[in-house]
């Protein structure tokens, strides 16, 4: 074992100590014991238990109360594992003009590889005008040679010329008709004229007709179609929602609706639409980083009937300079930490040719990665609703209460005291009151959520703290409270809502910042630190202090701007963490392993060693940062919880081994380091 660990100076110089010398407690130890030896301030009272067994005991009782949502959660994760993997039909169809064969047989190779679904688009102006369709579209204007007699309406107003001989043109009467009232057809000698009560300028960007072709060739293959719908000039909700329901009864491979354009169809009239939906059993895809106008409104109303979607656009693609591997790798993260269950896959856009045989490759790995995760391939389902129990609203609201009691209770240094029976009932109706408010008031349960979660970080740096003469029972206790609050949160919290992430948890950032601030001034009051806060604002500053000081403010706005922030990640980084995915299957978060706990580890070597005691904070606030960083792992409900555990997990296990390494660099250039930073900073 290295030598850091041992309770000796590093300095060779002092005098041997005798054996009760080194017999004598630490200062841990004397704290610790004072606490338990001073009885309860109120005479005549019994004691019960000790104030540690009290904190212990109640944590075990939160997650016994939360356990039965723990299982319905973890049931209904294990159940949903199936995952689709869609296609859009204009890529078959370029595909197959590209490898010579026809579109039926592209899209069975695909479906072997694990192809599950077809996007059919709702056809713009532009799209329209491309000749997409097999129809002439254009400004009335442009149909005036063909017409024998003038005509009363704007020459501006978009137009579409159908022949007659067209199977398509009874459905594009239809759908025209349920879709804009006031459309206006015309006979001649070239087909039919079908005048629009809109501008081809209106219309250059909204939804015109459906992708006839795809809805078709999706009923011919078997296969799910995903329905693409875009808002429109004129046409409301009501509207909308009769276009949905006139495609469904005619094509039910429907599966699936995919909001498109800048805004959502039939905004801000969706009421009708979200029943249209439900009534027809057809779930909403949730595209994630979309910021379409109305989608929000969209998803809240389809709880839970939605589908989490994941795609990577040209764009991105492009100013990403996105590899294969990495497509790959993103898509297989997006199911496997963020429990998506549609993906939306391209060919790669880069290659100008030869696109098919790299498609079908990478279709092939990422459903072999998925089955080797378990999971399946197919149209998945969307989960049940369902919300938190009054006994998981107990468990998250007895973590805390008795993290609020224990920090009081040290901060007062009276934690080591024992406990009466006053005291004890008094917790125990603190934390019911708490619980039932919390299950019945919104507003109570959010605000408690976010306090819980930053009550519980500091409680679990601390607890591991001050066990720094027992570093592995510190490092032990700190992971367990963590577990265990991080358990309650979960069932409390990770209702079916929260795992769509239609009601987010409120409380990452405030978890990441108050947990240094109440430990500051918990050493500050129990003289952890040398000085109190008087002593520090009456001296003159040291230069040492002052360069922790910004290193602590600059660390302190990296990790809250970062923190949810793929944006602020540098790409050394990106694959950083891309290696450490492949290697330990699941991430572990870096302020974990390489902040947090190497700083409770070179903490404890500090401590045992006397070293650089008015440098010693910074290490206790950095070791904040682990614990902080695990309980916001168990906040991301969309993850799947066992996944969070064993992140959770790896990084504790990583963090230790980081520490060792620290420490091994410690043993060999501590000495000459503690002495050199002395000389510069005292």
């Amino acid at each position: 074992m290295p030598q850091a660990w041992e309770n000796e100076s590093v300095e060779s110089d002092a005098p041997q100590e005798t054996e009760q010398t080194h017999s004598r407690p630490t200062r841990s130890e004397k704290r610790i014991g004072q606490h338990l030896r001073r009885k309860s301030s109120r005479r005549g009272e019994s004691t019960f238990l000790d104030a540690e067994k009290f904190f212990w005991l109640m944590l075990i009782i939160a997650v016994l109360l939360s356990s039965y949502d723990l299982c319905r959660r973890l049931s209904v994760e294990w159940s949903h594992r199936t995952v689709a993997i869609a296609v859009e039909y204009r890529d078959i169809v370029l595909l197959s003009r590209q490898a010579g064969e026809e579109p039926g047989v592209i899209y069975s190779r695909m479906k072997n590889r694990g192809a599950e679904g077809i996007t059919a688009v709702e056809l713009t102006g532009k799209d329209l005008a491309s000749g997409i369709l097999p129809i002439s579209y254009g400004s009335l204007s442009m149909f005036r040679p063909i017409l024998r007699f003038a005509l009363s309406l704007p020459l501006d107003r978009a137009a579409l010329l159908v022949d007659n001989e067209d199977p398509l043109l009874p459905q594009i009467l239809d759908y025209l008709r349920v879709r804009m009232s006031d459309i206006v057809t015309l006979a001649t000698a070239d087909g039919t004229l079908i005048v629009l009560p809109a501008s081809t300028d209106e219309l250059a960007d909204s939804g015109v007709l459906p992708d006839f072709p795809a809805l078709i060739f999706a009923e011919s293959v078997g296969t799910a179609s995903l329905y693409r719908p875009h808002s429109a000039p004129g046409v409301d909700g009501s509207a909308a929602a009769e276009c949905l329901k006139w495609l469904r009864s005619r094509y039910p491979s429907i599966s699936c609706i995919i909001p498109a354009g800048q805004v959502a169809a039939g905004y801000p009239e969706l009421g009708p639409i979200v029943k249209a939906l439900k009534d027809m059993g057809v779930p909403v895809a949730q595209a994630e980083f979309v910021r379409q106008i109305g989608v929000s409104e969209l998803y809240s109303g389809m709880d839970p009937e939605l589908l989490p979607l994941h795609s990577v656009v040209r764009e991105e693609l492009i100013s990403r300079r996105l590899t294969r591997a990495q497509i790959i790798e993103r898509m297989i993260r997006a199911v496997h930490e963020r429990s998506i269950r549609v993906i939306l896959l391209r060919p790669y856009e880069l290659y100008s040719v030869g696109r098919l045989t790299p498609f079908l490759d990478d279709m092939q790995s990422i459903r072999d990665a998925l089955t080797a995760r378990y999971y399946g391939t197919g149209w998945p389902d969307t989960i049940p609703m369902f919300r938190a129990t009054i006994g998981a609203a107990l468990g998250v609201a007895i973590i805390f209460a008795v993290m609020i009691w224990s920090y009081i209770r040290r901060y007062l240094g009276e934690l080591g005291a024992e406990l009466g029976a006053v005291e004890m009932t008094a917790s125990a109706s603190a934390a019911l009151i708490l619980g039932v408010c919390a299950w019945a008031i919104p507003s109570v349960s959010k605000l408690m959520g976010g306090l819980t979660a930053a009550m519980l970080a500091t409680e679990a740096t601390i607890w591991a703290l001050d066990r720094y003469d027992k570093p592995f029972y510190g490092l032990l206790a700190g992971l367990f409270i963590v577990l265990a609050g991080g358990f309650a949160i979960a069932a409390f919290y990770g209702t079916s809502a929260a795992m769509l992430r239609l009601t987010p948890f409120s409380g990452v950032k405030l978890t990441l910042l108050l947990p240094p601030v109440l430990i500051l001034a918990n050493d500050l009051k129990q003289r952890i630190h040398p000085e109190s806060m008087l002593d520090i604002i009456t001296r003159p500053p040291l230069w040492g202090e002052l360069m922790l000081a910004c290193f602590i403010l600059a660390g302190a706005l990296i990790l809250t701007v970062r923190s949810d922030n793929a944006s602020f990640v540098p790409g050394w980084e990106i694959r950083f963490r891309d290696l450490l995915e492949r290697i330990l299957w699941v991430r572990p978060r870096t302020k974990e392993f390489l902040v947090g706990y190497p700083c409770l580890i070179i903490y404890y070597v500090m401590e045992r060693r006397g070293w650089m005691e008015h440098y010693r904070e910074i290490f206790r606030l950095g070791a904040s940062a682990a614990f902080a960083s695990a309980v916001n792992s168990f906040c991301h409900f969309h993850t799947i919880l066992p996944l969070t555990v064993v992140r959770v997990l790896n990084g504790w296990c990583l963090g230790i081994v980081v520490g060792f390494v620290v420490l091994v660099l410690i043993d060999y250039g501590g000495g000459p380091i503690s002495r050199v930073m002395s000389e510069m900073f005292d």
